[in-house]
Formats: C-alpha cells, structure tokens, sequence
C-alpha cells in the first residue's frame, strides 16, 4: 500500500469520479483505476462501487478511507517541513492569522522578516478565528497567530507577541467622547456594533457583559474588522476593537476610544502550532524576530 493509492481513496470519496481524481493527481485514467484494483487485491476486499458513472466507496472503502485522510495529511505535512530544513537564504513561509492580527499586527513582522531574508518567500492567509484554528487542528496549517483570551486555555502550543488592549470605541461626535467616567450600564444603553460569531473580540463583548452583569443592545453584526471601524465612525452606535487596530483612525481623529470599565479580560497574540508540531528552523527564526519586536507602538 503506498501513498498514491491512498491518495486515489480519498479523492474518490470527494470527487466521485474515475476522471477527476487523476487530473487532480496527473496520472491516466488506466493508471488510476489500476492502481484501484491494485489496492482492492492488496487488501483482499472490494473497496469501490461504480453506480450511475459515479464511483463510491464501500463500507470497507469509508473505513480506510479514515486513515487514508490522516496518513495523507501527514505526508503532505512532512514533506513541507522537510523542506524547509534549509538555510534562511532560501525557502518559503507559510502562515495564517486570524482577522485582528493578521490584518493589523502580522504585515510588519512579514515585511522585516523579507527584508532581512530575501531569499524566502512568504504566504500570509487571513481568516476568522474558528477558521484558522480548525486549519490548524486538522492539519491543514502548522503556523498560525491567533487573537486570544489571557488566561485561554488552548490544546495548541502557544508563545506570545504581544498583549493587547481591548476599548471601547465610538464616533467623535458621540456623547461619549464628552463623558468624564463611563459605566457598564451605562454603555449597555447604546446600540452595540457585534464582530462576528466565535471571534476573539465577540466572545470577549460577551464575557466583559457577563462579568458586569449587563446585557448589550446588539444592533448589528459585521465580519470584517474595516467594516465594523467604518460603521461606528457614522455615529450612534458603540463597540469594542484591538487598540492594536485603531490607531491610525486615533491618530486621524476619525475615532475615539476609552478603556472598558469594569472587570475586563486580558488579551494577547500568540502564534499557534499543535503540541505534536516542532516548529521549523525557518519558523522559528520567525516566531523569535517577532518576539524581539516592539508592536506596542506599532
């Protein structure tokens, strides 16, 4: 059993089709199919049923269709990361973030990182929370900067960049921006901006609510941290943001902001891998330059 049969097992079970998964592999069509009868004569089982041009897996086929998945994903895995066992004068890095730091905190860590490295190539995703965090669980991803609760406890190994301040923000026209003192119940009174569902800043709204016992008056829910800023800069509502993220529309005046008062929970940036990944030499000299950075006043 080598791994191109594998492969052809778990292609089959997403494409259905004899076709598709060798152009996906770049093989032939008899070679594909031999290979599946190969692998069927190897385990002395039928593992494909041909029904209406569609090809499926049987209840044997599904079965190692559960470890083809995985020991797949490994071998992708291992030959990323041994090529990237090289000098940094060459390479690539890869890497994903949530919406916050990815957006706001991850393109000067790239940047330097380039210019002092010109030979490596750098690939940066931004994605939602619970999306970069599933990557890295299944796999998909070995590196990731996540935006996360102080105290988070997390199944990934983690090192932090930076700490971050999460605010209140609100127009500068907002009756707010005249207030001396704010109050939990107070805020609780305004329409609320929310981010979206399972991200950092919506779990952090909620948690800072519960802890001061109030409820929040969510107006809207917006995934995208430029639409959320853009939308509270029109006035009349509220909400919170990474000080890390505003800082530009601070410097323009075309935002305000003012600690959550209260009790209120401590974030941080961290990169990401799982307990079961050593980071790369390439990936380490990433996570240690970006360690030696000053973002606070980035």
């Amino acid at each position: 059993m080598n791994i191109t049969k594998l492969q052809i097992v778990v292609l089959i079970e997403k494409y259905k089709k004899v076709t598709d998964v060798a152009a996906e592999l770049g093989l032939k069509q008899p070679t594909v199919s031999f290979h599946m009868k190969s692998l069927e004569s190897e385990l002395g089982t039928s593992l494909f049923q041909y029904r209406s041009g569609r090809v499926l897996l049987t209840e044997a086929g599904r079965a190692l269709y559960q470890y083809a998945v995985r020991i797949v994903s490994l071998a992708v895995e291992a030959e990323r990361s041994v090529k990237q066992f090289s000098s940094l004068h060459s390479g690539n890095l890869e890497l994903e973030a949530s919406y916050i730091p990815g957006t706001y905190v991850l393109p000067k860590i790239v940047s330097q990182f380039i210019n002092l490295h010109p030979g490596i190539d750098a690939a940066l995703g931004v994605h939602n929370d619970s999306s970069v965090r599933e990557r890295l669980r299944s796999r998909d991803i070995q590196l990731a900067v996540l935006h996360m609760a102080e105290n988070e406890d997390e199944s990934f190994q983690t090192q932090a960049i930076s700490g971050d301040d999460t605010v209140l923000i609100f127009a500068p026209d907002h009756p707010f921006a005249r207030e001396a003192q704010l109050t939990p119940e107070g805020i609780a009174l305004e329409p609320w901006i929310q981010h979206e569902p399972s991200s950092y800043l919506a779990n952090a709204a909620d948690r800072w609510a519960q802890s001061n016992t109030v409820r929040l008056w969510n107006h809207a829910v917006v995934n995208n941290p430029e639409a959320y800023k853009r939308m509270v800069m029109e006035g009349g509502t509220v909400g919170i943001f990474s000080l890390a993220g505003i800082r530009t529309e601070l410097a323009l005046g075309s935002l305000r902001q003012a600690p959550l008062p209260g009790i209120v929970p401590g974030a941080r940036f961290a990169f990401a891998w799982r307990k079961d990944h050593t980071p790369t030499p390439l990936q380490q000299a990433f996570i240690d330059m970006a360690a030696s950075m000053d973002l606070q006043n980035n």
